[in-house]
């Protein structure tokens, strides 16, 4: 067994990050919380192939979330950016 980072990422953690993200900026469209909205979307996406296939794969439930960690944190740095959120910064 390699270290993490030797390790090779299956193309499906990318469609479960893209699908978190996608999640992410929807849910920033309609004002629903980002991260949870991703974890939403992938707790029922694994909890939908266990029911079918027998298997929830954590790893790809980390994928879908971190996706929307990831859109969270573009978000926030853009208002900061477009001075939005600069009240929130000045100490």
């Amino acid at each position: 067994m390699g270290c993490a980072s030797s390790q090779t990422i299956g193309t499906d953690k990318y469609y479960h990050f893209a699908a978190g993200a996608t999640s992410a900026s929807v849910a920033n469209e309609i004002n629903f919380p980002e991260v949870t909205s991703a974890f939403v979307a992938g707790f029922a996406k694994e909890t939908y192939d266990y029911i079918k296939y027998g298997k929830f794969d954590t790893r790809d439930l980390i994928a879908t979330t971190l996706g929307g960690v990831v859109i969270k944190c573009i978000i926030k740095l853009k208002k900061i950016i477009d001075g939005k959120d600069i009240k929130k910064h000045i100490v």
